[in-house]
C-alpha cells in the first residue's frame, strides 16, 4: 500500500495545492503545512471515525474514497445510510479544527485510502508559530465555512417553504 516516499511527497503537494482551503500558499508555506500533517492509510471498509466520538481532525483524501454515513438511521438493526461520498482531493471534518465537538456522522474508507490528517493542536501551533501562514489559512477557512453556512440557510428556507 502506497510505499514510494517521493511519490507520496508529490501527491501531498498536489493534494494540498488542489484544496481551496490552502490556496494562496507558496511552495515553502505548503511544505510547512505538509510538515504538520500526518498521513495514514486505511483499508477498504475501515472506519476513519465514528459517530458520537470527539472530532479533533481535518482530512484531505490523497488517494481513494470515503463514505460519510449515519450509523443507525432506522434503529440498531438498520444498515448505515450513505450521506455523501468523497473522492481523491475531497476534504471533510473542517469544523473540528476549530471546536471540540462530537462527530454527528461516521466515516468509512470505501476502498484502500490514504488521508492527510491535520489535528486541531498542530493547526493551533502552526497559527501561533507561523502567523503569516496561519492568517492565510484562517481567512480561507472562514470564507469556506461562511459559504457553507449560507448554503445551509438557503436549504432550510427552501424546506420551510415546501412544508
Amino acid at each position: 500500500m502506497f510505499k514510494n516516499k517521493k511519490i507520496t511527497e508529490e501527491a501531498e503537494f498536489k493534494t494540498l495545492s488542489s484544496c481551496p482551503l490552502f490556496q494562496g500558499l507558496n511552495k515553502s508555506e505548503q511544505k510547512t503545512v505538509i510538515d504538520i500533517s500526518q498521513v495514514r492509510d486505511y483499508s477498504a471498509d475501515e472506519k476513519v471515525f465514528s459517530e458520537g466520538t470527539v472530532g479533533l481532525c481535518f482530512y484531505i483524501i490523497v488517494k481513494g474514497s470515503v463514505e460519510i454515513v449515519t450509523e443507525s438511521p432506522g434503529g440498531e438493526t438498520a444498515s448505515p445510510k450513505i450521506l455523501r461520498v468523497y473522492n481523491e482531493g475531497g476534504y471533510f471534518s473542517e469544523a473540528h479544527l476549530f471546536a471540540e465537538i462530537n462527530h454527528t456522522v461516521s466515516c468509512i474508507a470505501k476502498d484502500v485510502t490514504r488521508l492527510m490528517i491535520f489535528t486541531k493542536p498542530d493547526f493551533e501551533d502552526l497559527i501561533r508559530i507561523k502567523p503569516k501562514i496561519g492568517n492565510k489559512l484562517l481567512l480561507n477557512f472562514l470564507q469556506f465555512l461562511s459559504t457553507q453556512l449560507e448554503k445551509l440557510y438557503k436549504e432550510n428556507r427552501e424546506l420551510l417553504v415546501k412544508s
